[in-house]
This record gives C-alpha cells, sequence and structure tokens, in this order.
C-alpha cells in the first residue's frame, strides 16, 4: 500500500483482533505483513511501473476494508448485507471451533485474491486500451512479480503469524523442512495466474456486462471456500 493509513488500519485491525481472540487478524496480520515486503520491493525499484503497482495495492486493499466494514455493519445495524458472499464465508470461518487457523487463513486468501484481485485490477487498468504492447507487458510482468515476494515472505508468515495461533504448524515446518511454504506459494501463484486471465476477460465485455463476468468469478471463488472448509475440525494445541 502506498498509503500509509492503509497500513496503520491493518495493525489497528489486527491488534483489535488479537485482543479478543478473533481469528481474523491471522489475515490481517499477514497482509500486514505481506505488504510491508511489496513497499520494499517498490522503495527497491523492484517493478516495471511502481506507479501503477501502488495505485493497485491501494485499490486491492479497498476490497478488503470495504468487507470488514460490510460485516461490521450488518452485525451492529442490520442493514442489507453488502459483503461479499467469498468474504462472509471467511469471516464466519474465524468464528468456527472446528475451522483450522489455516484453513481461516486460506479462506481469507481465497477471498482476497480469486475475488477481489481481478476486480482491483480492472479498476487500475483504466488506460489500457491506450497501453502499447511493451507497456502491457510491463504490468503483467508486474503482476507476475508479485509472487516472487509472496515466495519470500511465506516463511515468515508462517513463523510470525500462523504459528501464534496454531503451535503445531511449527512441527510441521520442521518435520517437512521448506515442502510447506513451497506447497503454500505454489498455490497462491495458481490463484494470481488465474486472476490476470480473469482480469482480462472483464476488460474485454462491455462495462454493463461486467456485472454477469464478476458473478462467475465469485462463483468460482466460493466453489474454492467449499474445498478450502472440507475436513475442518479444531487446531491441536
Amino acid at each position: 500500500m502506498s498509503d500509509p493509513s492503509a497500513e496503520l488500519r491493518l495493525i489497528a485491525l489486527r491488534d483489535g483482533w488479537v485482543v479478543t481472540g478473533d481469528r481474523r487478524a491471522l489475515f490481517a496480520d499477514c497482509y500486514r505483513l505481506m505488504t510491508q515486503r511489496m513497499l520494499e520491493g517498490l522503495a527497491a525499484g523492484g517493478f516495471h511501473d511502481p506507479v501503477w503497482v501502488a495505485r493497485l495495492l491501494d485499490r486491492f486493499a479497498d476490497y478488503y476494508f470495504e468487507a470488514v466494514d460490510a460485516v461490521e455493519a450488518h452485525e451492529v445495524t442490520d442493514p442489507l448485507d453488502t459483503c461479499p458472499a467469498v468474504w462472509r464465508v471467511a469471516f464466519d470461518a474465524c468464528a468456527d471451533p472446528c475451522c483450522h487457523p489455516l484453513q481461516a487463513l486460506l479462506l481469507g486468501i481465497n477471498a482476497h485474491i480469486n475475488h477481489d484481485l481481478a476486480l482491483a485490477i480492472v479498476d487500475v487498468l483504466d488506460d489500457w486500451p491506450g497501453l502499447d504492447e511493451a507497456a502491457r507487458d510491463a504490468r503483467r510482468a508486474d503482476h507476475r512479480r508479485v509472487n516472487d515476494t509472496i515466495r519470500a515472505t511465506t516463511d515468515e508468515v508462517q513463523r510470525d503469524v500462523v504459528a501464534a495461533w496454531a503451535p503445531s504448524t511449527t512441527v510441521l515446518d520442521e518435520w517437512f523442512g521448506g515442502i510447506d511454504e513451497w506447497v503454500f506459494a505454489e498455490v497462491v501463484e495458481v490463484f494470481r495466474d488465474q486472476v490476470w486471465d480473469d482480469a482480462m476477460r472483464l476488460l474485454a465485455v462491455p462495462v454493463e456486462l461486467r456485472a454477469e463476468a464478476a458473478d462467475e468469478i465469485a462463483g468460482r471463488a466460493a466453489r474454492t471456500a467449499a474445498v478450502i472448509m472440507l475436513g475442518r475440525h479444531p487446531a491441536p494445541g
């Protein structure tokens, strides 16, 4: 996030949820850590189009905060619930004792990447029709380059975020070495590869037809969430 207030809000959400034992803190803290590493990459000149990447980080974060706000408004005033269904599943899972913390985290990742990211990319590709092939390739390469940040940060997420909620994962890490981090990073990379294709499809249809295409994206994210929720069981201590 190029907007420091967004990063501060992530920290505030995490801290508030940690105090109450709310496992929504898992995703908020993971997101905070990934964001910090992305900002470091931007500062180090690690992207072809840093201005565009910064815009994407900010717009992407908006979708998460809007989902959080929708849930909080619904819980307090009970208006028409505007929280996307896949986010509602992710948030509800955090209160389910039969949902492992890793599942809760993956549900948040699924909602944010498989549902939100394509929409955010389209929002900040408003200049796409006027870009030449070199500029388009640079944007696509920057999207792929984020995968390197994710891979480099995955072990840190497990050690500093997940282990606090599921200590048994540190045992798995000792047994399997880097295999579990590799699998996690591979899953996220597959998600992100699909997202770019989704964004291109959204851009290719008239604006008035994008809602239907977005519904298809939401449906796929919901199916992925259902798979993540299979085999729920409480986390061992």
